[in-house]
This record gives C-alpha cells, structure tokens and sequence, in this order.
C-alpha cells in the first residue's frame, strides 16, 4: 500500500517524514496591518510594515500656522487662487482640486 502510487521508496520514506515533522505545526495565519494591495504586501515584511505603521503614526501632523488666507499668501504658502505651492495641489479656500472659478492648479476647466 505504501507504494501503491508507484513512487520510489526513498521518495516515500521522504515524504512520510516530512509529514511527522508538519504534524505538531500549526499554519501561520496572514496578519494585516492595514489595508494594503497584494504588491506592497510582497514587498514588505511584517515588521517591515509594522514599523512603517508605528513612525508614520508617531510622526507630527503638518499644522498651518494661521488660518486667515491674507496671512498664509503673504508667507508664501498658498498663492492667490489658493492653492498650496508645495505638496498636494490642492485648494485651501475651496477645499477642492479647483478655484472658485472651476479651473484646477494648472489653470485647466474641470468638472
């Protein structure tokens, strides 16, 4: 019976103790530690990810130093339309991607 499927008997001995050492394991189950896709979990280890978890949540929030958009124009951080000169192009007066005439960061219509 043991060779019943017409493997050579080292083959079987092999895989019968393969067995008996996989018997007292468990399987390790996927942890996730937030959502990510399948690329980036590939990429990264558990304690890769975790870590970059724990600096990104310990790292201090961006603050504006006021909130009167003169102020933040003359400092230099926002421009006339209102939109942030560094990082996202995004627009603090209309809290949208565009102006309060419909055009986005580069001066193009949009939706």
């Amino acid at each position: 019976m043991a060779n019943s499927h017409w493997l050579s008997s080292r083959l079987v001995k092999k895989q019968a103790a393969a067995r008996k050492l996989a018997k007292g394991k468990k399987k390790q189950a996927l942890v996730y530690t937030w959502n990510e896709n399948k690329q980036s979990r590939a990429n990264l280890s558990y304690k890769k990810r975790t870590r970059y978890m724990q600096n990104k949540e310990a790292f201090p929030k961006k603050k504006l130093p006021t909130k009167e958009i003169k102020t933040l124009i003359e400092m230099g951080i926002i421009d006339e339309r209102g939109f942030f000169k560094k990082g996202k192009k995004k627009n603090y007066i209309t809290h949208s991607m565009t102006d309060a005439k419909g055009f986005d960061y580069y001066g193009m219509p949009r939706k």
